[in-house]
């Protein structure tokens, strides 16, 4: 059978069985047919990916960039940023689709359309954080009406929908922030009550150091030692917690990423431990502050503004603020497969 011939199935297996990034850009070379397997089910729209990868403080990020040359530093950076906005859009289900009862029942795999609309708004999200949410943006700027044109130039290219899918992934971000990274003191609760029932013990801590669980070590004897790593303290209740979820937004999809795979993954993850013992006490919290820490002093009590100039941009069209909430998989949007460009 000639080799154009095979399903796309079987391609994708030869494509997972090569052994370098040289041996699959070289594939992608041969035909149009396995460029298209190759880039764009698994990460496009290149040419938003290919803005996150170029972006330099040089040039502004609304103006329009040359194409850069193919080279193997330019894939690898590809993959990365491909890879994480395809995890991101591999966790929109279970944390779109939560809560009730009813809402689980909905739950669904994202058609290839919705993928490409969220890795998209992932993008674009990530170049705007790159842009804007960085030291050279202390909090006495972000109301300049010099530094509110230039956030807005970089979305005014963008039509409101894809504003809108960019509002719904953040909602999301936020609620994996919420859940996963930066609990509430109400959430550290329910969540101990929902594992221990009703507990008589007062959750004082979580910490297997506390005086809770030093007690419970030594006279339960279905009580066991929580892995290290494992444990977790809440960050406030409230208007508190609040900002610090605004201000935990202004990180990129990759980094939130990143403290996602370790708070609710194998909590080891790379660079976060590497000058960090916190994790070592149990302490999860403890990582994730030192991470923080290291963003500098602009970054505490300065929370995102993507929200607010999403909603600048949509005020000038005249149109009404955008909720998002959903936007990505509202019935009725969709993008055909074969026109979606490159």
């Amino acid at each position: 059978m000639p080799f154009q011939s095979l399903p796309n199935e079987t391609l994708y297996q030869i494509i997972h069985s090569l052994s370098s990034v040289q041996d699959v850009l070289s594939l992608s070379l041969t035909s149009h047919r396995l460029h298209d397997l190759i880039s764009r089910p698994a990460f496009g729209p290149l040419y938003s990916a290919i803005a996150v990868c170029t972006h330099n403080a040089s040039q502004p990020p609304h103006l329009p960039r040359p194409t850069p040359p193919q080279s193997l530093s330019l894939l690898r950076q590809l993959l990365h940023v491909g890879s994480v906005a395809n995890v991101w859009a591999d966790l929109y289900p279970s944390t779109h689709w939560s809560g009730t009862r009813e809402e689980s029942a909905s739950r669904r795999f994202l058609k290839s359309s919705e993928r490409y609309r969220l890795r998209r708004a992932c993008y674009r999200i990530w170049l705007y954080s790159l842009a804007y949410h960085d030291f050279s943006y202390p909090r006495y700027t972000r109301r300049q009406p010099a530094t509110m044109r230039l956030r807005a130039a970089l979305l005014r290219g963008w039509s409101t929908a894809e504003l809108a899918d960019m509002i719904d992934l953040q909602g999301i971000m936020r609620k994996v922030l919420e859940l996963h990274i930066c609990p509430s003191n109400g959430t550290v609760v329910r969540r101990h009550k929902e594992r221990h029932g009703e507990d008589s013990m007062p959750v004082v801590g979580n910490l297997f150091q506390t005086k809770y669980y030093r007690y419970r070590l030594a006279t339960d004897p279905t009580c066991t030692m929580p892995p290290s790593g494992h444990c977790w303290e809440g960050w406030g209740d409230d208007v508190g917690h609040y900002y610090i979820l605004e201000d935990m937004l202004k990180l990129n999809p990759g980094d939130i990423y990143q403290l996602y795979d370790f708070c609710a993954g194998n909590g080891k993850t790379g660079e976060l431990i590497d000058a960090v013992d916190g994790w070592q006490t149990g302490s999860k919290k403890s990582v994730v502050e030192t991470h923080i820490a290291g963003m500098g002093e602009w970054f505490v009590d300065n929370g995102q503004t993507l929200g607010e100039t999403i909603n600048l941009v949509v005020s000038e069209r005249g149109e009404d603020e955008i909720d998002g909430v959903g936007a990505i998989v509202s019935e009725g949007v969709d993008l055909p497969g074969a026109t979606i460009p490159l």
